[in-house]
């Protein structure tokens, strides 16, 4: 095996279906960071999978650099976690919202990126799992989820979907916000709550604990009662610091992870991994 040093040589992946390539302009910046000195390797995403992973980290790879955006991100990185959780990742922004490269580079372009890694200790990540599915920024249960299924539903079509199957998936979503079918307990307790929707975020990067709020809406006057309280008095919501956070329902939870639509069981964990993803460091 080829000796390495993390960050020295990159192998890089790529998703043109991502946010940037999709909304145009980015084949240029996705030339120039083919071409970087650092990157030794380009894989297309759908050609990244665990016997790839395995052969460029014999060769000697130093870490894996990702271009895409927040789904992108987190499908490497689940490979990763299960088959070599000791391989580095620096993520690029190249999809629409860049959530987790904000939370840890900051805004900063991809070039800057790999131009400023710098040597160091690895900045390590403990993700989110959803039962045994990784998630980088949040996660969420219920009917948040169903309006994420219906989104993905337009994605599918070049022209205009048909309006009966998108109207029903909307329909719904919002039928969804008002069936408190989720039964829940977080580690702070063992009292059972009822919710229709439940959000998991991991705003704090370095935390062991994750940030959830839970709603159980009956009406449409508690949507606006909930965003008031949000402002007004947070405290009275079922929100806060948790370790883990357990749901039950009937049937499969619709669920999504970095916003996108999984399928699920009807019993769903979540916590954050013990093993950590490692993130390679850049200078300011």
């Amino acid at each position: 095996m080829a000796d390495r040093k993390p960050g020295e040589r990159l192998a890089l992946v790529v998703n043109t279906s991502s946010g940037r390539f999709v909304r145009g302009g980015a084949d240029e910046v996705a030339d120039a960071v083919q071409s970087h000195n650092r990157i030794t390797e380009v894989w297309p995403l759908d050609d990244f999978n665990a016997d790839r992973l395995a052969a460029g980290w014999e060769s000697g790879i130093g870490g894996i650099a990702i271009a895409g955006g927040d789904g992108t991100i987190r499908s490497v990185a689940q490979h990763v976690y299960r088959h070599r959780p000791d391989c580095p990742l620096l993520p690029l922004p190249f999809g629409t919202a860049n959530l987790l490269v904000k939370r840890v580079y900051g805004d900063r372009d991809p070039i800057d990126l790999l131009d400023h890694i710098c040597e160091g200790p690895m900045r390590e990540f403990r993700p989110g799992l959803l039962n045994d599915s990784v998630f980088l920024v949040a996660a969420g249960l219920g009917f948040p989820s169903t309006i994420a299924r219906a989104r993905e539903r337009l994605r599918e079509f070049e022209g205009p979907p048909p309006l009966p199957s998108f109207s029903k998936r909307v329909a719904a979503s919002i039928r969804q916000a008002f069936t408190p079918g989720i039964r829940y307990t977080t580690n702070d307790g063992n009292r059972r709550h009822r919710a229709s929707g439940v959000y998991v975020d991991l705003a704090d990067l370095d935390a062991h604990s994750m940030r959830y709020i839970a709603v159980h809406w009956r009406e449409m006057g508690d949507i606006a009662r909930t965003g008031w309280t949000l402002l007004s008095d947070p405290d009275r919501l079922p929100t806060g610091e948790i370790e883990r956070l357990e749901a039950l329902a009937r049937k499969p939870l619709a669920a999504m992870i970095d916003g996108e639509p999984v399928f699920t069981e009807n019993a769903v964990k979540l916590s954050r991994a013990r093993t950590p993803l490692q993130l390679i460091p850049v200078s300011s």
